[in-house]
């Protein structure tokens, strides 16, 4: 008498289902995303003088917006990669669970979302400070080195909570290790994979930033529409699922070996 062992999901159809998921629910929370972009995640002021430019203010006025912007462009950023995370640790957990057929991997898809979520607001947070610190270097926009390193600390940070959500949802049937060196290395690949190809595909955008300022519904449509952000969310998501399922393995199932011997063994 045996049970089944669990199916490798490293065979291309359970890599091809992991990223088909991971890119429809991210693009969909994308889509929601970016109809917020001026009001919450893009950096904005308030108060008496929040329509005046920065240049024409002065002294204490113009040491508050500037204050003002940095705290809103964090919060943006938080907002942004957190959910976006923990998007893609529903994505993958759902899949593992309908995989594994195990009630209990539902029950623990939330908490894997929360990690996911959670991670992804720290690497949010620390890619703005990031970049706080490069631009008050240099005073200028990022190079691509820089985009480079702001999007691998963020990625990173985030896929280690998504790759534990994972873990954690599969009930220990997931390597721990690899699945989270497959967290590493998928927002790794991430921060340097996606800075150059979103430069190419967008150049009218500034996309040296966590995420492009501008997305499919700019308040000024006289700024035309743009799918930089969708496209952050949809390829970020996408690839990052396609490392993580290439290198994070489930553990065989143990099954009773039924030769006469009695032995156990294990596949």
């Amino acid at each position: 008498m045996s049970n089944d062992a669990v199916p490798n999901d490293r065979a291309p159809a359970g890599l091809l289902w992991c990223v088909l998921a991971a890119c429809a629910v991210c693009g969909a929370v994308g889509l929601l995303l970016d109809q917020r972009l001026e009001s919450q995640l893009h950096p904005y002021r308030w108060g008496p003088k929040k329509d005046v430019d920065v240049t024409q203010l002065r002294g204490e006025d113009q040491a508050e917006a500037m204050a003002q912007l940095r705290t809103t462009a964090r919060q943006g950023c938080v907002i942004a990669l957190g959910v976006i995370a923990g998007a893609l640790a529903f994505a993958l957990c759902l899949v593992d669970a309908v995989s594994l057929r195990r009630p209990l991997s539902f029950v623990f898809t939330p908490i894997g979302v929360a990690l996911g979520a959670l991670a992804g607001a720290g690497g949010g947070y620390l890619a703005m400070r990031l970049q706080e610190r490069f631009e008050n270097e240099s005073g200028a926009a990022l190079t691509l080195t820089e985009g480079i390193m702001l999007q691998a600390t963020a990625w990173v940070v985030a896929g280690l909570g998504v790759a534990l959500g994972v873990w954690l949802s599969s009930l220990g049937r997931r390597s721990l290790v690899d699945t989270l060196l497959g967290g590493l290395l998928a927002g790794a690949f991430v921060g340097v994979i996606y800075p150059p190809l979103v430069a190419i595909l967008f150049p009218n955008d500034n996309t040296d930033r966590l995420f492009p300022e501008k997305g499919l519904f700019p308040s000024d449509p006289a700024a035309g529409s743009t799918g930089a952000f969708l496209f952050w969310s949809i390829f970020t998501a996408g690839f990052f699922s396609l490392i993580l399922a290439g290198v994070g393995r489930r553990k065989p199932a143990a099954h009773v070996d039924s030769s006469p011997s009695g032995d156990r063994a294990s596949v």
